[in-house]
């Protein structure tokens, strides 16, 4: 969930660069990253500090514009329409490093029964299904349904999107891969869009809810960020009986996203 250019970035391991999901808003998006900059500021180097600041500069001159209307953008060899109202993986790089890890084959295996959760544009679906995985996607935002579904039949593959709440769509599915960018803040949404990011009690329910939606051997791979409640979703997620493992890491200087394998002890 950031704004920086590639040539930022420092990571590990080598990931070859593609593709993001936004979530859109004029007001949410920059109300989000200041109130967790002064939350994070504290315990960040000065010169951290200095490159949050610059992006959020960044990110009211110039990229807020893609807030407020439709744009295209490329993810990954994925052509994706996004709307105002719809979490954008580019702009915010957190989806676009997600999508990224899934031209792994140890962690995509061809044919895998895959859920989306929180699917916003489609971006990490549709990159499953043109990996030869069967995909459902699930988002509460109703927008972000319609957005998958058109962004499913724009890139050529089958997508079954559902609207509702975690894994209400999906009672009684079991998958083989599940696929989560999660809210990072904890806090009641004030719009539809604003569930991508932020609920009051989603990683509880969502570490109680994974083990009756995976099958025998099956994993979730959640991307996370030092900027969110990335320890209080590993916390809640080893409570409810599931072991994590770091299988990427990208320092964005502002933030370091990491994306976990997450398979029952």
């Amino acid at each position: 969930m950031s704004t920086v250019s590639p040539a930022a970035r420092a990571e590990s391991p080598a990931v070859p660069l593609g593709s993001s999901d936004h979530r859109q808003g004029a007001s949410p998006v920059p109300s989000v990253r200041v109130d967790a900059a002064k939350r994070a500021a504290p315990s960040l180097p000065a010169w951290r500090r200095a490159w949050r600041k610059l992006l959020h500069l960044r990110m009211l001159l110039l990229d807020r514009r893609k807030y407020s209307r439709v744009v295209l953008e490329h993810v990954a060899g994925l052509t994706l329409v996004v709307p105002p109202d719809v979490f954008n993986p580019k702009l915010l790089r957190s989806g676009e490093f997600l999508v990224q890890q899934l031209q792994r084959p140890e962690l995509l295996p061809r044919g895998s029964r895959v859920l989306d959760m929180g699917s916003g544009s489609g971006a990490g679906g549709i990159a499953a299904a043109r990996a030869g995985c069967t995909v459902m996607a699930v988002d509460i935002n109703p927008a972000a349904v319609r957005c998958t579904r058109i962004n499913a039949l724009l890139n050529n593959v089958d997508v079954d999107a559902r609207e509702g709440d975690l894994f209400a769509p999906v009672e009684g599915e079991r998958f083989d891969v599940v696929l989560f960018n999660p809210p990072y803040y904890r806090g009641v949404p004030t719009s539809a869009l604003d569930h991508a990011w932020r609920s009051p009690d989603l990683i509880e329910r969502f570490a109680v809810g994974l083990s009756g939606h995976l099958t025998e051997h099956g994993h979730a791979l959640l991307v996370l960020s030092s900027d969110g409640e990335q320890r209080s979703f590993l916390e809640a997620l080893a409570r409810a009986g599931f072991r994590s493992t770091t299988v990427a890491t990208r320092d964005l200087i502002n933030e370091t996203l990491c994306v976990y394998s997450t398979t029952a002890c």
